[in-house]
């Protein structure tokens, strides 16, 4: 057994409840072995053991080697995610880097995978774009119920033209329409379903006025 074993060995025996990195331990016993000889005894390796104790202790020693392992471990952790994240934004974009040594027939297939990758990333954006789109109409016309089908017919042309960019913006656009749509129905009630009744009585104001149906009013209500 060397110097230096023996040296960690009475590190690890001496201080049992310190866990030193073997890095730690490799450098201890480095610098500890200068100043001892093959012939020193266990009594002359604690002795040096101690005096480097006291000048550092190893409890401090071990709370420096966990602050460094923890900060290699977020290193790598931080590049692990950015290389992926890079990776995943290459693919995406239909690009993809070709090692120097890659011999010349991988590029075209990592190219080909790459382009594949893109292709269907646009697919799926494009479907989740188009149901999003399709939900959304859906949700207007039910908002509309009530109203006529000449309403329904100019308010979907001008709600095809618009774009949303968050949920909130059509959320606050279905509320702001209500009324709208309310005004339409009662219109279309005013127009061609209520009864007319004079105003005043005989020789009263002639002005008519139309009363709409519960059913008309329960669509109304529906809206609001």
């Amino acid at each position: 057994m060397t110097l230096k074993d023996r040296i960690a060995l009475r590190l690890k025996a001496l201080f049992a409840g310190v866990a030193l990195s073997k890095k730690s331990v490799e450098a201890v016993a480095e610098k500890l072995a200068k100043g001892l000889t093959d012939e020193s005894t266990d009594e002359d390796i604690d002795g040096k053991l101690n005096e480097r104790n006291e000048l550092f202790s190893f409890e401090d020693q071990k709370k420096h080697d966990d602050y460094l392992a923890g900060k290699a471990a977020k290193e790598a952790s931080d590049k692990a995610a950015a290389d992926k994240s890079a990776a995943e934004k290459a693919a995406s974009e239909g690009k993809v880097d070709i090692p120097e040594d890659a011999p010349a027939w991988l590029k075209p297939l990592l190219e080909a995978q790459a382009a594949t990758t893109k292709a269907l990333t646009d697919q799926i954006a494009a479907i989740q774009t188009e149901k999003v789109g399709n939900t959304r109409r859906e949700q207007f016309i039910q908002s509309m119920k009530g109203t006529s089908a000449d309403y329904q017919t100019r308010e979907l042309k001008k709600f095809d033209r618009m774009a949303f960019e968050k949920d909130e913006d059509f959320t606050e656009f279905l509320e702001e329409t209500k009324d709208d749509h309310a005004s339409a129905i009662q219109d279309d009630a005013n127009e061609n379903l209520g009864v007319d009744r004079p105003v005043g009585g005989a020789g009263g104001n002639t002005k008519k006025v139309v009363v709409a149906t519960d059913t008309e009013l329960d669509a109304v209500m529906e809206n609001l």
